[in-house]
């Protein structure tokens, strides 16, 4: 593997904090290696291995920061099947909502991530990723232009005090739970995740757009989308768990160990931080991050 223990390090702290953030931790490592001049080869063996070691890692920081949460959906998987009813409570009602919007991505994500990775791994399609970052942008700034619009027209009288930046302001009917969604709901807001197979889209970005236009609230919205990535950034990842342990990835050990492990803590102070701050604030910031940096790569890229 052709990386300097500083590069490793920092694509292990970029994976974290990206896969959380709404801005598309695929664009981020395709396009800064390239700008930053790195020479990566993403199909050598040794780099996907390291690369499976950093979503394992995230995987296992969303599993941690939600364990609870986790816990409360097995406890609910063993009720069902125990009461031979689907659904009994609330809690019951989000598992398997997760279950129903889990499905599709997997299902795509198996016949399709493979040919969309290939597009992109030439560098002569770099310009694209940057061009859907920023409609990856101006997607979250709709989404939180609708979300007021929504929460004005059902509240004409400003009864409530107006529509800020705070969400906290919305009406009651755009501040759901998870559990209040049907199946459908639930599995259609699933489903937006294969759209982040796309390098540019990012997968907690789309899923919470999805999340808030279902009427949820921006922190409940963000808390089913980073329990729904958990199974498939986790699944995805132990299906190649067999590249970690052929002979020529013992050799990049000394650099993904403690890469992996960063790319973990990243994650879960990164959500960490997002839960607290969807309580009270919207996506706009990411999506001006998105176009910004999308933009910038533009000009960087043709140079």
């Amino acid at each position: 593997m052709n990386m300097t223990m500083s590069q490793t390090l920092f694509l292990g702290a970029l994976q974290g904090v990206a896969e959380l953030f709404p801005i598309s931790s695929l664009a981020q490592i395709i396009l800064l290696p390239d700008m930053l001049g790195w020479n990566l080869d993403e199909k050598n063996k040794d780099f996907l291995a390291f690369t499976v070691a950093l979503h394992l890692a995230t995987a296992t920081a969303l599993v941690i920061y939600f364990w609870r949460d986790w816990w409360a959906v097995l406890l609910a998987y063993a009720g069902s099947f125990k009461r031979r009813q689907l659904v009994y409570d609330e809690q019951s009602k989000f598992a398997w909502l997760l279950v129903a919007g889990t499905i599709v991505v997997g299902l795509v994500g198996l016949i399709f991530e493979k040919k969309l990775r290939v597009l992109f791994e030439e560098k002569r399609w770099a310009w694209v990723v940057a061009v859907v970052l920023v409609l990856n942008g101006f997607m979250m700034l709709g989404a939180d232009a609708l979300k007021r619009r929504a929460s004005s027209a059902e509240d004409p009288d400003n009864k409530q005090g107006p529509h800020t930046a705070d969400p906290s302001t919305d009406v009651a009917s755009q501040r759901k739970s998870a559990h209040e969604m049907t199946f459908i709901e639930g599995a259609a807001v699933g489903a937006t995740q294969t759209l982040a197979l796309i390098p540019g889209i990012s997968r907690s970005g789309i899923t919470i757009v999805a999340g808030l236009l279902a009427g949820l609230s921006y922190k409940e919205a963000s808390r089913f989308s980073f329990m729904l990535a958990t199974p498939v950034i986790g699944l995805a990842a132990i299906l190649k768990v067999p590249t970690l342990f052929a002979p020529e990835a013992r050799q990049v050990l000394v650099q993904t160990i403690p890469s992996a492990i960063l790319a973990g803590v990243a994650a879960y102070l990164s959500t960490k931080f997002l839960m607290r701050y969807f309580q009270h604030h919207r996506l706009g910031p990411f999506g001006w991050f998105c176009i910004a940096f999308g933009l910038f790569a533009l000009v960087m890229l043709r140079h």
